[in-house]
């Protein structure tokens, strides 16, 4: 059979092939538009570049957090970094700033784990100054959590100070993440169907996250900690901005 049903009518019937190939014309220019009108807009509110050390978890659950608040992919924009260690997220991300225009702000997502440049991460975007030449002059902030990531997502089911750190043949992430295997059995780095079970515990997540840092603030404690709540908080009230 030939690939195009019309092609193969040709043969036979001249005046078929025409009419066929017209309504094959206007099925193309009806998905071009289509296309065209499903690219995303950018809105009056702020503009976001979000720059993760990972590839697969953060991005997926801030993409998740995009869709479920409706926020225009224009605005908040969410890549991994080129490179997992902290400084390769903090230079990527003004790397980005000094190429695309118009971000209002910068948030470099970092684990602290057992990064040896997370301390020389921090310091250079706290001490980063923009260029003349730079196509964009954004806030810079760093989005941080110890030992990793999923600290935020235990925060969605349980209030905890317990400290991370390796143990045997397990990494501080590895021991956090089997903890977390217990509150949320379908977590999987790669696929996000455990974000419509998270994201029902949102408010809870905000709460025990502002908690477990007042409680950091005053013990001096930096094990396990995370200020995840203050970037989806922004999220949630991007639209109220403009």
């Amino acid at each position: 059979m030939a690939p195009y049903p019309f092609l193969a009518t040709s043969i036979y019937n001249g005046e078929k092939c025409v009419g066929s190939y017209k309504l094959f014309q206007k099925k193309k220019f009806r998905n071009t538009k289509t296309l065209t009108r499903h690219k995303a807009k950018k809105e009056p509110y702020e503009t976001i570049l979000i720059v993760c050390e990972d590839s697969k978890s953060s991005p997926n659950y801030f993409n998740e957090i995009i869709r479920h608040f409706r926020l225009s992919t224009a605005n908040v924009i969410v890549i991994p970094s080129r490179g997992s260690a902290p400084i390769s997220v903090v230079e990527h991300s003004i790397e980005m700033a000094k190429t695309k225009e118009l971000i209002d702000h910068v948030v470099c997502v970092l684990d602290r784990d057992d990064h040896e440049s997370y301390a020389r991460a921090i310091a250079k975007l706290q001490h980063h100054k923009p260029k003349r030449n730079d196509k964009s002059k954004p806030i810079y902030k760093a989005i941080t959590s110890t030992p990793c990531f999923e600290i935020w997502l235990l925060l969605h089911f349980c209030y905890t100070t317990k400290s991370y750190c390796a143990s045997g043949k397990k990494s501080a992430a590895e021991n956090l993440i089997s903890d977390l295997l217990k509150k949320l059995p379908s977590y999987n780095k790669s696929n996000t169907q455990w974000f419509c079970i998270v994201i029902n515990e949102l408010k809870t997540a905000i709460k025990h996250a502002k908690r477990l840092q007042e409680h950091n603030d005053k013990t001096d404690s930096t094990n396990p900690a995370t200020n995840m709540h203050e970037l989806i908080e922004n999220l949630i009230n991007l639209k109220n901005q403009s």
